[in-house]
């Protein structure tokens, strides 16, 4: 590992938390209509809905979309199976708007100083570029770049995004470490020559299609938090 000289972290669950800031809307909604609502399941049915709409736009049978209007429509798709909740366009314009104002894990802002005091750290994801930017503010993180695949013209797990993180960095594959919270995503950018550090999912995620999960053992490091990513790398 000595030879890292950049770190490229996914952000949707590994850094900021988005099932949080959802269940609590759903369950604020249904409460004001005095309905009874699965808020986990809705945040897991958004969130899966959005990969397998994501899947259409890699396979190209969909059109380039970045993920704010990727998760959009999602919500158009499942808002017939939520007719208790009387969302109107209006009101999924606005629920949509709740992706960027996720909120960072408590152990993230610490880490990432220590970090950045040795490594480039970037953002490496398939988030659309405003979301990562309105939650950075939003948590007061700072990088170094945020990169969102929809300037790329490719998703993860697709390789092509693994070596455009190095090659803009001016870096080598092999300089670069991916740092996630999906084994998913971190056997993609292993198989792209990127190092790569699991760090346990702080909650569990729905199984996302179109990615095969991997043992967190076959990564170049796998730590139970950010503080111990920072003191194993620092």
């Amino acid at each position: 590992m000595k030879n890292i000289k950049a770190l490229a972290f996914d952000v949707g669950g590994t850094v900021f938390d988005w099932q949080t800031p959802i269940r609590a809307e759903i369950d604020k909604r249904a409460d004001s209509l005095g309905v009874d609502i699965d808020s986990k399941a809705f945040a897991f049915d958004w969130r899966t809905r959005m990969f397998g709409i994501l899947a259409r736009v890699r396979s190209k049978e969909l059109p380039w979309m970045n993920v704010d209007e990727i998760h959009r429509m999602a919500l158009d798709d499942m808002n017939p199976n939520y007719p208790q909740l009387a969302f109107q366009s209006d009101d999924l314009d606005e629920l949509n708007r709740i992706w960027h104002r996720m909120l960072a894990w408590p152990d993230f802002p610490d880490a990432i100083v220590r970090l950045r005091e040795k490594y480039h750290c970037i953002v490496l994801t398939v988030l659309s570029w405003s979301i990562a930017v309105d939650c950075s503010r939003v948590s007061n993180v700072c990088w170094d770049g945020i990169l969102s695949c929809e300037f790329l013209g490719h998703y993860k797990p697709e390789p092509e995004v693994y070596h455009a993180g190095a090659r803009l960095l001016g870096f080598e594959p092999a300089d670069l470490m991916m740092v996630a919270s999906h084994s998913a995503d971190l056997s993609a950018a292993k198989a792209a020559g990127l190092h790569t550090a699991y760090v346990a999912p702080k909650l569990k995620e729905p199984d996302f299609p179109g990615f095969t999960e991997a043992d967190p053992g076959e990564f170049t490091l796998a730590v139970d938090d950010f503080t111990q990513l920072a003191d194993r790398l620092c």
